[in-house]
């Protein structure tokens, strides 16, 4: 039998789910499939489970490997593929069971290289970037492709094997993320992209998996990651395409991964390999009137010196502004307060402003000002203290070497 579909499945201490994975792929309506199981060093039980089911279902064909992580695990299945197309299935996850069926006979109507479809997650919809927007297309030109590329993920898609293998979407080892570097190479190089709008991929996320989890010092692998996909851009002649779509996203990504670190070590160390290997391209478009970044995300990298002295002015105009926006704001409702509330006044002047002002005023004044004023903004009642803010000089913040709470 000729193989139209390959599944790769990379296996690593996933025994309590492997099963279900096992199942959602063996009972797939189109029964011409390969799968491909590579136990990547497994300590667990998860060797004797894809050996259970290979005695069962000749399809299954088992490949065992040293512990090299799961770029290192997909890459070696690579040379024993025989389907028409590829499909990712990740061992922890399980796909609908007529998903090889529906994306194949897609891929065979349109003749598109990649077919994208959705993920279910666990606790509600995760998807590209929103289930009701997409309709079943085909998508040609740079504009419509840029909503796939701010979802990373290679487990969405069904491959041709041709398509996969000519362009060389070798998944980079040794790092986590490696989806990103496939995924961007893959939907840019895909002449046609298909589309079909169904949830066909359940994904699970587990807090000890190697993304899973809100603290992981690797995390820093993302850096790497878009210099590898920045570089491909380059060499490919698709940056100035597609530049700004990408430091969107790139820095979007390295900012989010930042803010989910509980642990200041960590955050410590990863703001310091941004500053280390920020480039000058994502300082021209964090200066850009036109980037698209949330206010934080923009204030985060400017406050870390990014953009230089004009990113710098840029960022204390900016908290400026907020302050004197929210000092308006406490003096209007300090009208109309009783004889009998106390007044706490914060005179916060600053030495090397540069450094100091986004823990000073933003988690010292800005902050607390913000949540007092949504508490009297949401009840309509003054309760505690009411904060007043001293006025700031004209010329700015003052230096001075001594703070002063009053």
């Amino acid at each position: 039998m000729n193989p139209e579909v390959t599944i790769i499945i990379p296996v690593y201490n996933v025994e309590p789910y492997l099963r279900q994975c096992l199942d959602s792929v063996v009972n797939q309506t189109m029964r011409e499939i390969q799968i491909i199981c590579v136990n990547d060093g497994s300590p667990d039980g998860s060797r004797a489970i894809l050996q259970e089911y290979a005695n069962r279902d000749a399809r299954i064909e088992i490949i065992d490997k040293p512990n090299g992580g799961l770029s290192s695990a997909r890459n070696a299945a690579y040379p024993h593929i025989k389907g028409k197309y590829t499909l990712f299935v990740d061992s922890d996850d399980w796909i609908e069971l007529d998903t090889c069926e529906k994306t194949f006979q897609k891929a065979e109507e349109t003749g598109a290289p990649l077919i994208v479809f959705f993920i279910q997650g666990e606790e509600g919809q995760k998807s590209l970037p929103s289930f009701q927007q997409f309709s079943s297309c085909d998508i040609t030109t740079v504009e419509e492709k840029i909503p796939y590329l701010r979802f990373g993920s290679v487990c969405d898609k069904l491959w041709r094997t041709d398509f996969l293998l000519g362009n060389q979407l070798y998944f980079p080892e040794g790092l986590i993320f490696e989806d990103n570097v496939v995924n961007w190479k893959g939907v840019i190089h895909a002449k046609r992209v298909s589309v079909v709008p169904e949830k066909f991929y359940h994904y699970r996320r587990r807090h000890n998996s190697i993304t899973g989890g809100c603290s992981n010092e690797r995390y820093v692998d993302l850096i790497q990651i878009y210099r590898l996909v920045q570089n491909d851009l380059v060499a490919s002649g698709h940056y100035e395409t597609y530049k700004e779509v990408f430091h969107q996203k790139k820095l979007n990504d390295i900012y989010n991964r930042h803010q989910q670190q509980p642990c200041p070590t960590t955050r410590y160390r990863f703001r310091d390999e941004i500053r280390c290997h920020h480039t000058k391209e994502d300082e021209a478009y964090l200066c850009n009137s036109q980037q698209q970044l949330s206010k934080e995300c923009r204030h985060f990298y400017l406050s870390q010196g990014f953009g230089g002295s004009l990113g710098m002015q840029m960022y204390h105009s900016e908290l400026l502004s907020e302050i004197v926006h929210l000092q308006r704001e406490m003096l209007h409702l300090q009208k109309e307060k009783k004889p009998s509330t106390k007044i706490i006044k914060i005179i916060e002047p600053l030495k090397k402003a540069g450094k100091l002002l986004e823990r000073s005023v933003r988690y010292i004044i800005v902050k607390p000002i913000k949540t007092w004023f949504k508490k009297q903004s949401d009840t309509k009642k003054k309760a505690g203290n009411t904060p007043e803010i001293i006025p700031l000089p004209s010329q700015g913040l003052r230096e001075t070497s001594k703070r002063h709470v009053a």
